[in-house]
């Protein structure tokens, strides 16, 4: 799967739940693959990785709109070249 199709995926799951009965369980589950992503693609440091676990405190839906929104942000950034860092495992 491309990395862009990752990140889509995560994106329409974080709809998904904002437009039906939200499931706090495949809540926790969604916050925890989209930190993952994140941390992947950009680093435990990066911006966008930084703010999305800073949501944790934040309301489920805010947090779900505001990761979604993160998401976008970090696919143009991956689209536009930006390297994603080495793995080390």
């Amino acid at each position: 799967m491309s990395v862009e199709q990752r990140i889509d995926n995560l994106i329409e799951a974080g709809w998904y739940m904002l437009d039906s009965n939200f499931d706090p369980m495949a809540f926790q589950s969604w916050r925890r693959r989209v930190l993952e992503c994140l941390t992947d693609l950009l680093g435990p440091d990066h911006t966008y990785s930084n703010h999305f676990k800073h949501l944790r405190e934040q309301n489920e839906k805010m947090s779900c709109l505001a990761g979604s929104g993160i998401l976008t942000a970090a696919r143009e950034q991956v689209a536009q070249g930006c390297p994603a860092p080495a793995r080390h495992d």
